[in-house]
């Protein structure tokens, strides 16, 4: 790599760049740097010529606009004075607000199908829902099974029941997201919860009938919800606990539900609280 590449890979932010960068800080420091270059070229006009207000003004621009592509501001603090004073419809118009699941409107209701093929029962309480002892034992087995043949992501491919390279997965840190001819399509908060749907889906496909003839969205909602009772972790065995937590992106900060592995942090299911 050459000098200026260095330069320029020193001087990069990721965190705010790329895939992470905010686009409403992109767009508040572009107009900041309109206006500064506009009255920095008006100030030389005044004291030299308009030739040379424009050239400087020009030049100031550039500049700006070069600091905002490399590290994703011109003005210090600005993703944080995002996060603080932008209100969610506003990021929401860039795409950067609380994440939220489209509504989907299908004939499959999650709860009553689950529990109709046993996979669910009431709780020995009475008060909720419980993994049924026979399902648990069928996923946890499923999910050894998975781990021991290590095909990696490739299973989704049988799991959906599509075509190879059809699929593209979109990484956010530990979390992923896969892309069916560019709808989305399933969505998993860690390879643990990933684990966990594959073992799932295995069971689920033996169960339910007609599940190979099930629209991809409803396997998404069955196997997604079947994620809040499991009781070990695909990953480390710990047990997953529910709580709430605070999670920071480049342009807000907003709380969700989340059932996440008490020995390893795996998170497993994560949504927003009703």
């Amino acid at each position: 790599m050459g000098p200026t590449g260095g330069v320029l890979s020193d001087l990069k932010q990721p965190e705010y760049t790329g895939e992470n960068r905010c686009l409403p800080c992109t767009a508040v420091n572009t107009l900041i740097a309109v206006v500064l270059s506009v009255g920095v070229g008006a100030a030389v006009a005044t004291g030299t010529s308009p030739v040379a207000g424009g050239v400087i003004g020009a030049g100031a621009l550039v500049l700006s606009v070069a600091a905002i592509y490399v590290r994703g501001y011109l003005v210090p603090g600005t993703p944080e004075l995002t996060k603080r004073y932008f209100p969610p419809w506003l990021l929401g118009l860039f795409g950067k607000g609380p994440a939220t699941t489209a509504e989907y409107d299908g004939d499959v209701d999650p709860e009553q199908a689950l529990l109709d093929v046993d996979a669910l029962e009431e709780c020995k309480d009475g008060d909720d829902l419980c993994l049924t002892g026979e399902f648990k034992t069928e996923w946890e087995s499923a999910i050894e099974q998975v781990k021991a043949d290590d095909g990696g992501r490739e299973r989704l491919l049988s799991l959906l029941d599509v075509e190879e390279g059809a699929v593209e997965f979109v990484e956010y840190g530990d979390a992923f997201r896969a892309r069916l001819d560019g709808d989305a399509v399933g969505k998993w908060e860690s390879e643990a919860a990933f684990v966990a749907d594959l073992g799932a889906g295995t069971v689920l496909a033996r169960r339910y009938t007609n599940w190979a003839e099930l629209p991809v969205e409803d396997r998404s909602r069955l196997l997604n919800g079947l994620r809040l009772f499991i009781d070990t972790c695909p990953s480390c065995g710990g047990v997953p606990e529910f709580g709430t937590d605070t999670v920071e992106s480049c342009c807000s900060t907003h709380e969700v539900a989340a059932v996440s592995c008490t020995d390893c942090g795996a998170r497993l299911f994560e949504s927003q609280p009703i």
